[in-house]
């Protein structure tokens, strides 16, 4: 989780460094192949980094074996938590093609509501979670203030930027809560598979 938070927070710097919408890229002199090498470029190292992480826990804590159950929990969560993004994206980008931007980021508050599914998903003592969620709808009720100001960039710049520092702060936190309560790979309770 860390790294994808790190590579949501470079995306954010790639974002604030790059054109996101048409006629931003048109003022701009149209697309420039090399902001979108470096995109995927970072892509790549970024899921290069989750890959290593993912391998670096096997080693320290063994293989976990997901029930069914599991499975579809975490599938329900996974959908839930895209659908959270998606649609107010799409609603977004449906006032940004009619010339209008909306004048809160809706995508704050149902990302926000999403994390707090979670955290009830998870337990209470991943309390974190629910600060972080706070902080979404704070964020949230800034946006109807107007800071940033209402456009469909700046919406999707402070998304990126929230969502990358509480992945962030959040893989953290729970790495640390993680190593705390398991035993190392000697005296492994996972599974060898």
């Amino acid at each position: 989780m860390t790294v994808a938070g790190a590579g949501l927070v470079l995306l954010f710097g790639w974002e604030m460094a790059f054109p996101l919408t048409l006629a931003d890229l048109r003022a701009a002199g149209g697309p420039k192949p090399w902001p979108y090498v470096l995109l995927v470029a970072g892509c790549a190292v970024m899921f290069g980094g989750i890959h290593w992480v993912n391998a670096w826990y096997r080693r320290h804590y063994g293989a976990v074996a997901r029930t069914r159950k599991q499975n579809r929990v975490a599938a329900i969560i996974a959908a839930a938590g895209t659908l959270a993004f998606l649609i107010p994206f799409q609603i977004e980008t449906f006032a940004m093609n009619s010339g209008q931007a909306l004048p809160v980021n809706l995508a704050l508050f149902t990302l926000s509501l999403w994390i707090v599914g979670y955290w009830l998903y998870l337990g209470r003592r991943f309390w974190h979670y629910l600060a972080m969620a706070g902080i979404g709808f704070v964020l949230g009720l800034a946006s109807i203030a107007g800071i940033p100001p209402a456009t469909f960039d700046g919406h999707v710049r402070e998304v990126t930027l929230f969502l990358g520092l509480a992945t962030l702060a959040g893989g953290v936190i729970d790495h640390m809560i993680l190593t705390k309560s398991m035993p190392a790979s000697e005296t492994s309770v996972a599974s060898d598979s």
